[in-house]
């Protein structure tokens, strides 16, 4: 499955940053079901699945990020 979210889709105080390139270190937290990043040398949450009613499940598949200018792509993969 692939998901791709744009810098628009982002929390609203982090558009610019991702555009900038001022956020590293991208993961999801299956805890917060969220996509959290370094900000600033703080760990923030720049975008949230539940606001797509999706809930991702860690227990049956893994994932790779791929990050660009043009926002994040996630593929994910059955184990």
């Amino acid at each position: 499955m692939l998901l791709i979210i744009s810098p628009e889709e982002l929390e609203p105080e982090f558009k610019d940053s991702w555009k900038l390139g001022h956020l590293s270190n991208l993961c999801i937290d299956y805890a917060t079901n969220a996509i959290h990043a370094t900000y600033l040398d703080r760990e923030v949450i720049i975008f949230k699945f539940k606001d797509y009613g999706w809930v991702h499940d860690n227990r049956f598949n893994n994932y790779e990020l791929a990050i660009g200018r043009a926002g994040i792509l996630i593929t994910i993969n059955k184990t």
